[in-house]
């Protein structure tokens, strides 16, 4: 087995450990292993494609969600399985799977090689793998990426920061056959049931099922704010009226507004120049290896 390991930038000890796990699980004399490392945004893509071109039989995203987006997209259009090592700070696609967060026991998942069929998102011609948004949470990864430091502090002041400056945004939203006009505070397009961290908005989501999670929560008051999170963090139902869940293969949004659109996909802030978005899902398009 040909397997490369795209790797985000890692401390001298973390490669170590995966130097070290990889020589233990994998046989030197019938498996080859290669490990490239990126060296700044979007390097990852090259790097798997060049994986793909000296014909890797698996590509691993050692990474968070955004490494794995970058991955994941150029094995799309090929039966190239993605191999997940979780080195990120949310980590939502790789809980979702519940892929091991050690590095010796997701190597070995690796190695075993048990293949699922994953669905793929795509909003004006982006894939996404976990979800996109264009709400709150698109607000939020823009001022955690600005920032420019990681972890889950990082994340709460981002987040609170988002929160003391969103502004609402009116927009159109076309589901079959639905038109309706909404000011969303939370808006985000699950193809996974984790956001990260343990956070769901979207927990009855499946990734083979060929549809999509849409999750919006109207604009509201600061008490109904407090209540929406309160009930996510302790993972109970959203049941309440401006809670809304529903499953989709397409999705048409239209900003209302004179501005411009925030969007998130899988973690990282994507410019978008467009006042439309156009949201789909392509069934089973990925291999991915899963425990």
């Amino acid at each position: 087995m040909k397997v490369y390991f795209i790797v985000k930038p890692l401390g001298a000890y973390t490669l170590k450990q995966l130097r070290k796990s990889m020589e233990k699980t994998f046989d030197n004399k019938k498996d080859s292993c290669h490990i490239l490392s990126t060296v700044k945004k979007g390097h990852a893509i090259h790097l798997t494609q060049k994986a793909i071109d000296e014909k890797a039989d698996v590509v691993v995203a050692c990474g968070g969600d955004g490494t794995i987006n970058e991955v994941a997209r150029g094995l799309v259009k090929t039966e190239i399985p993605l191999g997940i090592i979780p080195l990120g700070s949310g980590n939502g696609i790789a809980r979702h799977f519940k892929i091991p967060f050690g590095i010796s026991k997701s190597v070995q998942v690796i190695k075993k090689n048990k293949l699922a069929k994953m669905d793929v998102g795509v909003v004006n011609g982006h894939h996404f793998f976990g979800n996109m948004g264009c709400a709150l949470e698109s607000h939020f990864i823009q001022r955690y990426q600005k920032n420019g430091w990681h972890g889950i502090l990082a994340y709460v002041i981002a987040f609170f920061d988002a929160v003391v400056g969103f502004k609402h945004q009116r927009i159109q939203i076309e589901y079959q056959k639905e038109i309706q006009q909404i000011s969303p505070f939370v808006l985000i397009v699950s193809n996974a049931n984790q956001q990260g961290y343990d956070f769901s908005l979207t927990p009855q989501a499946l990734s083979d099922d060929g549809l999509l999670d849409l999750f919006w929560m109207e604009k509201s008051n600061l008490f109904k704010k407090t209540k929406f999170f309160f009930h996510t963090l302790l993972r109970k139902k959203l049941t309440a009226k401006r809670f809304n869940l529903v499953r989709l293969s397409a999705l048409k949004i239209t900003l209302l507004d004179q501005d411009d659109f925030c969007v998130q996909i899988d973690g990282e802030y994507l410019p978008i120049a467009s006042n439309h978005l156009e949201v789909r899902v392509l069934p089973k398009k990925l291999n991915i290896i899963v425990p």
